[in-house]
């Protein structure tokens, strides 16, 4: 049985979207959970202190990308702090999204990107208090809490949050590439045909420029992005998601790649510095530049200046859990490994065992995504 925090709890159980900040339990001991309806309720600093010194800290979880959701995407958010006599000590942020295919909508930690709880001190106390709170952030229309991780050390939660009542069952993964082997290991263990491709494309008339974060820049890879987005069906974030971004240009990349003097697209990547990754999040390559094997150069120079830099691991992102699919197949041609994505669900209205089950029967006879 999962422990309960230590000392009189003291909980306000009216939490509401009109305060910025509602205090929803204190302890005797010292602890405070507030649920703050923007990251704008505190400061930015005391936010970022809390990311940089938890073990399992992420470029996702960090002020500037919590902010740009809220203000370009407009997902209500419910982010958990967990104070000390007044000092952060934990944070748990979430949004309110939609759940796909259905009238509801899911409490998420987080997306886009991934969350889960940080936790610095008296982490067995903080954990429980946080996930009593977690009900109380959802309405009748909210009925499912999920935790979306990037991070597999977030399995040590894994036994207490199924004691409160999380599964874990749901299946996805993506395709790491580990950098410290080097790149003559890493390219050759890519397949032949990838390393075929990217020979090829070496011999292209191309050239790749790091790119400056400026608007302009930006609205040209977003066209591109927009482009490709829609050739393959996928979800498309509006410019003002990328603009809002350059509140952390310092945790982006953005390489531009012209073929024969014309610009074909690129790829913008998170640099994950807290974990020591770079994260595939954008790619805006259109379909009339696969000729020249544009993406394969692209990830070629992005390997060497991921190693060069310093970073442990490259994350491709999405992989889903179907071999069969395209993106998949063109994934681990390049020799990364493909590892789980850790989901935990939690329903918190009824409503929810009725939505889980026509997911599992839709799941039964359509291929899964990664993206549900």
């Amino acid at each position: 049985m999962a422990k309960q925090a230590t000392g009189n709890i003291h909980s306000n159980r009216e939490v509401t979207t009109a305060g910025t900040v509602q205090t929803v339990a204190d302890t005797d001991s010292g602890l405070e959970v507030n649920v703050l309806n923007t990251v704008r309720a505190i400061d930015r600093d005391r936010w970022n202190d809390v990311v940089e010194r938890a073990d399992n800290g992420t470029v996702f979880h960090r002020y500037e990308w919590l902010e740009a959701i809220e203000n370009a995407l407009g997902h209500p958010a419910r982010h958990l702090v967990v104070e000390k006599d007044t000092n952060p000590i934990g944070l748990f942020p979430n949004f309110i999204v939609e759940l796909p295919k259905t009238p509801f909508y899911r409490l998420t930690s987080i997306y886009p990107g991934f969350g889960g709880p940080l936790l610095t001190t008296d982490v067995t106390d903080s954990l429980s208090l946080i996930l009593e709170a977690v009900p109380e952030l959802c309405d009748r229309r909210t009925i499912v809490h999920e935790i979306r991780a990037s991070n597999t050390d977030f399995l040590r939660y894994n036994d207490y949050l199924e004691a409160k009542g999380y599964d874990s069952s749901r299946v996805g993964g993506r395709f790491v590439m580990n950098l410290e082997k080097g790149y003559d290991q890493l390219f050759d263990d890519m397949s032949s045909s990838k390393r075929r491709a990217i020979r090829r494309g070496r011999e292209t008339d191309h050239e790749i420029v790091e790119a400056d974060l400026t608007h302009e820049e930006l609205s040209r890879f977003h066209e591109k992005y927009e482009r490709h987005m829609k050739d393959i069906d996928a979800k498309v974030y509006p410019l003002e998601f990328l603009e809002q971004l350059r509140a952390m240009e310092d945790r982006i990349l953005l390489l531009q790649l012209y073929v024969e003097g014309e610009y074909a697209g690129g790829f913008l990547e998170l640099l994950n510095d807290e974990q020591d990754t770079v994260h595939g999040f954008f790619a805006g390559v259109p379909s009339e530049y696969f000729q020249y094997h544009a993406s394969e150069v692209l990830y070629d120079y992005l390997f060497q200046w991921a190693i060069d830099e310093g970073y442990e691991t490259y994350d491709f992102g999405g992989g889903g859990a179907d071999f069969e699919d395209g993106a998949f197949q063109f994934k681990e041609e390049f020799g990364g490994e493909l590892i789980p994505n850790i989901y935990w669900e939690r329903g918190t209205n009824p409503s929810w065992k009725v939505v889980d089950a026509g997911r599992s029967l839709y799941n039964r006879y359509n291929k899964s995504t990664d993206s549900a």
